[in-house]
């Protein structure tokens, strides 16, 4: 009686379908990341696609899934100075995926003193432009300068 107990329950659970254990295909230059999303106590592990740029650590929990971002490597500028209160500029890739149709790409991020700019591939050209523009007058007005001197035991 107890044999027949169990294959009637085997045979009911061989009835019901298995969970695909398959994560989703990820389209070339992604790759998919666990992210633990919820709070503390009530944590889900979603798998999200990730850019290849992306540099962001992933395995910090965070509480919404709206709150998951990726973040390249940035670049940054920082001008020599004597003032001690040196501003960087720093860019880098940066997408918030999931705040909504603005978002529906990644931009490039522009921080200059922790106020952070974000701005399409158009207008990030442009500011490239600019760049290269403002790098060249720097360069014109730097060879107008006399030559350095020396001070002694300095090499140059």
């Amino acid at each position: 009686m107890a044999n027949h107990a169990i294959a009637q329950h085997v045979a009911a659970l061989c009835g019901i379908p298995s969970q695909p254990t398959a994560r989703p295909a990820v389209k070339p230059g992604y790759r998919l990341v666990p992210v633990a999303v919820g709070r503390e106590g009530n944590v889900q592990t979603a798998y999200l696609p990730c850019p290849s740029w992306c540099i962001t650590d992933h395995s910090q929990r965070v509480e919404f899934i709206e709150d998951v971002s990726h973040n390249g490597q940035p670049a940054s500028l920082a001008i020599t100075t004597r003032h001690p209160a040196r501003v960087p500029l720093e860019v880098s890739l940066s997408w918030w995926p999931a705040l909504g149709e603005e978002n529906e790409q990644p931009k490039l991020a522009v921080d200059l003193d922790t106020e952070v700019e974000v701005y399409g591939r158009t207008a990030a050209l442009a500011m490239a432009d600019q760049l290269v523009a403002f790098a060249a007058e720097v360069r014109r007005l730097a060879e107008t300068l006399p030559e350095d001197r020396l001070v002694d035991g300095e090499q140059a």
